[in-house]
């Protein structure tokens, strides 16, 4: 019988992140705890938001009193993109210096698609798995839960 050994050297990052927050946890060895990295949280901010432009057409959205240009996204999409790129962006320098060795992004669906497509280069090399569920204000204990779903599915 061949014995599979399980590399439990280097550190894991979990971003978990949806359109307004992410948070970014670390797991130093594998399957040991998992703590946030507090310093890294990030929030979406008022330069995430569109500028002004002048359009056309003007559509009023179904819910609520938004309203956008015909065949634009709505200000909260857009801003929600460009906050999650900034996420992503913001793992460039980490990356640099080699903080960690793996990467797990737990975010809804449309989330995971943006932050997955502006992630570097370099961490896409790094990309372990992901999980496309809500969970930006769990606790550590529930993320390391997911963290080892997401490593029984790979």
């Amino acid at each position: 019988m061949e014995v599979v050994s399980m590399d439990v050297t280097g550190t894991t990052w979990i971003l978990v992140a949806d359109g307004d927050q992410a948070r970014i946890f670390e797991e130093r060895l594998r399957a040991s705890d998992v703590r946030e990295l507090e310093s890294l949280h990030m929030g979406r901010g008022g330069g995430d938001y569109p500028r002004g432009a002048n359009h056309g057409a003007t559509v009023h959205d179904r819910a609520g009193y938004g309203q956008h240009g015909a065949g634009e996204r709505a200000p909260h999409q857009e801003a929600e993109d460009r906050f999650l790129e900034r996420v992503a962006d913001s793992l460039a320098e980490p990356l640099r210096r080699d903080a960690f060795q793996s990467l797990v992004i737990m975010a809804p669906p449309r989330a995971l698609g943006v932050l997955r497509q502006a992630l570097p280069k370099a961490a896409h090399a790094r990309l372990e798995g992901s999980d496309p569920h809500e969970c930006v204000r769990e606790s550590a204990e529930d993320i390391r839960t997911r963290l080892r779903k997401v490593r029984a599915k790979g």
